[in-house]
């Protein structure tokens, strides 16, 4: 029912997007722009991350910051993510790293620093005792926290952002050779590309529709394409925006999805 943005302005704010209004702005912390947020699965908090080198927790009643996490990363922070129960806090960054962070301790200091990448760390998911990272060394990364192992999955180009099927099972890679590649998470198998979009200078969108039947993608000249899943062909374009469409997040259980832009705007599109 809600929704937030960040951008160029520094500032975060609470939509709702079906009536386009603005519910609430958080602001005066982030010192450069806002890159990621991740939000609390009980809505009551959400951290945020940004160029800057330091995370926040903020609690979004309040508009208050609850907690800071700096000192740790060296260059930017580019994403953000929760593990399930939001009891762990993941940022990576330009340093070719992963911060976790425990937020039931008040310790200042990351409780682990993953430092197993080549480049910068793009995009992170959490599924369960699972960390999954891409970076921009072209490689997804799984790091199990139970046992205790990492593997990794070659892709070859350059990742800039990342997301899972809704069954978990396959992982979505949009890359900076003009494709989206989709990999078998168990195997490494790559089971289908996607192209047509452009994506070669910036971070683009992409995501599966909640039924996963189809991909979504953005594109650097403001499209959104719609491709087959299984055969891999273009079903449908939209003009959506008129600069690189940055992200795409599709509704759980209804047909709609937000598209947000550089050219500043964020949509809402239904069936």
């Amino acid at each position: 029912n809600y929704c937030m943005t960040g951008g160029k302005d520094k500032n975060i704010y609470l939509w709702n997007p079906i009536e386009g209004n603005q519910i609430k702005a958080y602001t005066g912390y982030h010192g450069y722009e806002v890159l990621d947020v991740a939000i609390n699965p009980n809505n009551a908090q959400f951290a945020s991350c940004g160029g800057g080198r330091t995370a926040f927790l903020w609690d979004v009643a309040t508009g208050a910051v609850v907690r800071r996490f700096k000192n740790a990363h060296d260059r930017r922070i580019n994403t953000c993510a929760l593990n399930k129960d939001s009891t762990v806090l993941f940022t990576g960054s330009d340093d070719e790293s992963i911060c976790c962070w425990d937020l039931r301790s008040r310790n200042f200091k990351p409780i682990q620093k993953i430092t197993e990448f080549k480049d910068s760390v793009s995009s992170i998911l959490v599924d369960d005792e699972v960390i999954i990272a891409s970076g921009v060394d072209g490689s997804i990364r799984y790091f199990d926290v139970r046992r205790g192992q990492m593997t990794s999955d070659t892709v070859g180009e350059a990742i800039t952002t990342m997301s899972a099927s809704n069954d978990r099972q396959c992982i979505l890679c949009g890359c900076m050779d003009n494709k989206m590649r989709l990999f078998d998470r168990s195997t490494g198998e790559m089971l289908n590309s996607y192209q047509g979009h452009k994506h070669s200078q910036y971070k683009i969108g992409s995501c599966l529709t909640n039924d996963d039947a189809y991909v979504v993608g953005g594109s650097e000249n403001g499209k959104i394409y719609f491709w087959n899943l299984v055969e891999g062909d273009v079903l449908h374009t939209l003009d959506a925006h008129y600069r690189a469409v940055s992200c795409i997040a599709y509704h759980p259980k209804s047909v709609c999805m937000l598209t947000c832009s550089a050219d500043g705007t964020t949509k809402l599109w239904t069936n």
